[in-house]
């Protein structure tokens, strides 16, 4: 509440307390003395109440201009304060700006410094894997070309064995044309599959073996190749023989008729079968070879061609004894030979073979007692170990203990060494 209304409030309180009591002297009649003792008394009053209303409403004009004069005088004190704070608060605004752009410039040096930094680092994982990948690049170039120049020197190679080969098969023509030069290369070719089955043993194969009779008989004969046998086979006699003139004439002229193929193949066969017919005279000879031989021709194609053309040829050569083959069916059936002499062999030191497993088994039953023994010393040599280390752990103990004591000046304690009874020994061995 301000003054002016604080005075107003008083001044009306005062009328009020005043024209009350008029009100009472009033109504109670007062006679002439009494009222005019009143007014003496009200005229005053009055005059007071006056005087003091005149002095209220001139204390109040003077607070009230007291109170303009110091609201005046503190709106200026504020304006001035205003004033000032802006001018401070602008101050301050400024230095906080500053401050807050030197912390900016300065986050942002360091966020720049930081990014090129990252950047120069990525920049040299770039460079660096670059640089492994060029190199790379580069190796797997070199690697290449060097791989391709491999290449070109194993094509280079292998153009020189086309070259050879060419110049092998020109030969091998020339070999072909040649009767006498086809019957060395059949006996070359079978020297090497028996080569390649049996190795290099005279006591299992031989080539260019001699067959001869007992005395007054016929002439020796010499075969290409004999395996040897176990009785009552003893050997089997080999002869090479290369009909590649009229098996060739076949294939050489494409243009053939089939009367033409058929007489060609007639004469096929009969080439074959004198063949057959010689070898059944000359390398089946009772008593000194087996009962049938074998005929090698250098060719699979010349006995695919008999037995698909010529079936009646290799009836006849079965009539004769007389087994023909060729490099792929040769194989197998010298490894069978080779796997019954290995049985055969075997079979006859079975018993010599069985007597000494015998002896080696009385000789590891001897053994085993010899073992069991051992072990059974090692086992008593380990409980006395055991003792043995009981005891030292023992004796450990209590010396142990010895350097532990505490001596005091009241009663001095002296350890007490336990000596170790033989029922304890007895005791800590059963455990």
């Amino acid at each position: 509440m301000s003054l002016p209304e604080i005075f107003g409030l008083i001044s009306i309180i005062l009328l009020v307390f005043v024209s009350t009591l008029a009100l009472i002297i009033l109504f109670r009649k007062p006679s002439d003395g009494v009222q005019s003792d009143f007014r003496s008394v009200t005229e005053p009053i009055g005059k007071q109440v006056d005087e003091l209303k005149d002095n209220l409403t001139k204390t109040m004009y003077e607070s009230m201009m007291d109170f303009n004069d110091k609201i005046n005088k503190q709106m200026v004190d504020s304006t001035d304060k205003s004033a000032q704070n802006i001018t401070e608060f602008r101050l301050n605004v400024n230095n906080e700006l500053t401050k807050f752009q030197e912390k900016i410039n300065a986050k942002l040096s360091s966020d720049f410094k930081s990014l090129t930094d990252e950047i120069n680092q990525k920049m040299g994982a770039i460079n660096e894997k670059v640089e492994d990948r060029l190199s790379k690049g580069f190796r797997d170039t070199n690697e290449t070309f060097l791989q391709i120049a491999k290449r070109v020197e194993v094509i280079d190679e292998a153009q020189k064995k086309i070259e050879s080969l060419s110049t092998e098969m020109v030969s091998l023509q020339n070999i072909l044309a040649n009767n006498q030069a086809r019957g060395s290369f059949g006996e070359y070719q079978l020297n090497q599959l028996l080569y390649s089955v049996f190795g290099d043993n005279n006591r299992l194969y031989q080539t260019q073996y001699t067959i001869r009779e007992g005395k007054g008989k016929r002439e020796a004969v010499r075969a290409d190749a004999v395996v040897f046998m176990p009785r009552p086979i003893q050997m089997i006699a080999i002869d090479s023989k290369f009909p590649f003139s009229s098996y060739s004439k076949l294939f050489d002229n494409k243009e053939l008729t089939k009367e033409e193929e058929e007489k060609l193949i007639q004469s096929f066969g009969q080439e074959v079968k004198k063949h057959i017919t010689d070898i059944a005279h000359k390398y089946i000879v009772t008593g000194k070879t087996a009962e049938y031989a074998l005929m090698f021709v250098a060719s699979d194609g010349i006995l695919a061609l008999l037995h698909s053309k010529c079936p009646s040829i290799i009836e006849y050569a079965r009539e004769k004894a007389v087994t023909i083959v060729s490099p792929t069916t040769l194989i197998p059936l010298l490894s069978s030979f080779r796997t019954i002499t290995i049985d055969v062999e075997r079979s006859k030191y079975a018993q010599k073979i069985n007597e000494q497993l015998q002896l080696l088994s009385k000789d590891f039953r001897l053994f085993s007692n010899e073992w069991g023994k051992l072990n059974s010393n090692i086992d008593s040599l380990k409980k006395s170990g055991d003792k043995v280390n009981y005891r030292v752990q023992q004796i450990t103990t209590k010396f142990d203990s010895i350097e532990q004591v505490e001596l005091t000046d009241s009663e001095p304690k002296t350890p007490v060494l336990e000596i170790e009874t033989e029922e304890d020994s007895l005791d800590v061995d059963q455990d």
